[in-house]
């Protein structure tokens, strides 16, 4: 199986809605933490704070998109 790369925290992701029987069939989220590795199967896993607020714990491998927003260095601009 191939490895699934983890995203970072506040990144936003678009994942494979794992109820089959809601009408959205994509759903995105913004993680919220690190990630765990169960011991078992050696699958990630990531928290993501869903729109309604509420948290879920996703397989990385539902993930279909990841936009990732790093700071590359200080702030520009003057504070006067």
């Amino acid at each position: 199986m191939a490895v699934t790369p983890c995203p970072d925290r506040g990144s936003i992701v678009t994942y494979l809605n794992p109820d089959v029987l809601h009408p959205t069939v994509y759903v995105r989220g913004v993680v919220i933490g690190a990630h765990v590795v169960d011991p078992q199967t050696s699958r990630s896993w990531v928290p993501v704070m869903l729109p309604d607020r509420t948290v879920s714990v996703l397989d990385t491998a539902k993930i279909i998109r990841t936009w990732s927003f790093r700071r590359t260095g200080p702030e520009t601009g003057s504070a006067t």
